[in-house]
């Protein structure tokens, strides 16, 4: 009974002491202010002669201060008492209770579950790590070091050491090392180091190194080290050192060090290697080589080599059916090549084949083509021709002069210039000479050897030439051909 009306006493001790100590003003406050109250107030001395005020009468005006009562301020460890009771902002922070730490990793060896929250791991997996973690529907972790396997979905929030085998997709929002393997698709939030498979999508959201196989498409939001390889399309933003491989497309935005292989399109800012394609291959600047059927290049050096090859500037070769550059130190081949720097001529010449002749000369500085047209009239008894023609030839520059050697293959008719009587084909070796004598006009003449073979069984042609002719027969007359020397002159713009 004496212990019950002790705790009793010691409560109301405690209240008390409350109120009085709330209601005590501040130490120093009168002592620091002025008017009768300050002048009345009692002083003692201090021990180092110091004026130490007295706590003052409350009065009207007087500051009044509220002090934590002694079992709270014992509470907190006397921090409130440790504070300036003036200083009410930092009073509050040190009562303020402390933030919760983050919830501490839970390693979980083995785990089977239904769908998040419903496994053996427990209601709550965003802190759990798997070893291996098995789930009909889904699976959840805040890390997997080793295998998740589910037929819906495996989901991951900060990383993945291991393998990753969904029907549905595989999602890790942190760096993946080791695989995803998914019919639907495989996303990493982070860098990828490993091998991504899938029948629909792969996504890197960060740097990747190793390899992306997928029917439909691998992205890569950083750079990309290996492979990727897609029947669809094949995307990575920064460099790629490996290799696309795509039947759709291949999309590059950083430099290509490797090869870049797709039926349908290969596009990159910078190329060093090989651009293959069936169809279109683009590169700001290539050092290698292309091969498509359009190529298409900023700067290049190396060879482009298609059915039309476009570029800015060529330190290589263009080999196409047309060529197209605004400079080139190199060379274009083709039957049109449209080279800023290079040739690009309107001829116009007689020869012991045709009376007249005109031809268009296209091509770089040595390099060119010659596509021409003669015709004939009736004179006495030889009779009106026709010659069509192509040929290809070399371009030595001499200052002022100039030695072309080249080669034409020319169709013979006599009624009109397309006939179906192509059966008399000429071919001719022609050396010729020139002088540049202005800008845009020069002079040559030359020298041409000759031979026209005849398959329909006559020598229709004896009036061509200069008389001087070897000929011979064969295939029981079928077949005749004859040689001679002819000579040429005219002029070029």
């Amino acid at each position: 009974m004496k212990r019950k009306v002790s705790v009793c006493a010691g409560v109301v001790a405690a209240v008390v002491a409350f109120s009085a100590s709330a209601e005590e003003p501040k130490a120093g406050v009168q002592a620091h202010g002025s008017g009768p109250a300050a002048e009345s107030a009692p002083v003692r001395p201090g021990e180092a002669g110091d004026a130490v005020a007295a706590p003052a009468v409350e009065g009207p005006g007087m500051e009044r201060v509220m002090v934590a009562p002694p079992l709270v301020d014992a509470a907190v460890g006397g921090a409130v008492s440790a504070v300036p009771a003036t200083d009410t902002t930092t009073v509050a922070k040190a009562a303020e209770p402390a933030a919760s730490p983050e919830a501490q990793e839970v390693h979980i060896p083995f785990s089977l579950s239904l769908v998040p929250g419903l496994s053996t791991a427990g209601f709550h997996t965003s802190n759990v790590v798997n070893t291996v973690s098995i789930g009909l529907i889904a699976t959840h972790a805040k890390r997997v070091d080793g295998a998740a396997m589910s037929l819906g979905a495996n989901w991951v929030e900060e990383g993945l050491n291991g393998a990753q085998l969904a029907v549905g997709a595989n999602v890790s929002r942190g760096p993946v090392t080791g695989g995803q393997f998914a019919v639907g698709g495989n996303v990493s939030g982070g860098d990828f180091l490993g091998v991504q498979s899938s029948v629909g999508v792969n996504v890197v959201r960060g740097a990747m190194e190793g390899a992306q196989l997928s029917v439909g498409l691998n992205t890569v939001a950083g750079a990309v080290n290996g492979a990727q390889l897609g029947v669809g399309a094949n995307v990575a933003t920064g460099a790629v050192r490996g290799a696309q491989l795509a039947v759709g497309v291949n999309v590059a935005g950083g430099p290509v060090r490797g090869l870049q292989m797709a039926a349908g399109a290969n596009i990159a800012s910078e190329v060093s290697g090989v651009q293959m394609s069936s169809g279109v291959s683009f590169a700001r600047h290539i050092s290698g080589g292309q091969v498509s059927i359009i190529n298409v290049g900023g700067k290049v050096d190396g060879a482009q080599v298609g059915l039309v090859n476009v570029a800015g500037s060529v330190d290589g070769a263009q080999v196409g059916l047309v060529n197209v550059a605004g400079n080139s130190e190199g060379e274009s081949v083709g039957l049109l090549s449209f080279v800023g720097n290079g040739q690009a001529h309107l001829l116009a010449w007689s020869s012991d084949v045709s009376l007249t002749n005109v031809g268009v000369k296209l091509g770089g500085k040595h390099l060119y083509t010659l596509l021409t047209a003669g015709f004939t009239p009736s004179l006495g008894e030889d009779r009106r021709r026709y010659t069509l023609g192509a040929g290809f030839g070399g371009h030595i520059p001499l200052d002022r002069f100039y030695v072309d050697i080249d080669l034409v293959g020319s169709s013979l008719h006599t009624r009109r210039l397309f006939s179906e009587d192509s059966q008399h084909v000429l071919g001719q070796l022609r050396v010729m000479g020139g002088l540049q004598v202005a800008s845009h006009f020069s002079v040559f003449a030359g020298v041409s050897a000759n031979t026209l073979t005849s398959w329909n069984g006559s020598d229709e042609w004896k009036e061509v030439g200069l008389g001087l002719d070897w000929r011979e027969v064969s295939d029981s007359g079928r077949t005749v051909v004859r040689m001679w020397p002819g000579v040429l002159a005219g002029v070029q713009l």
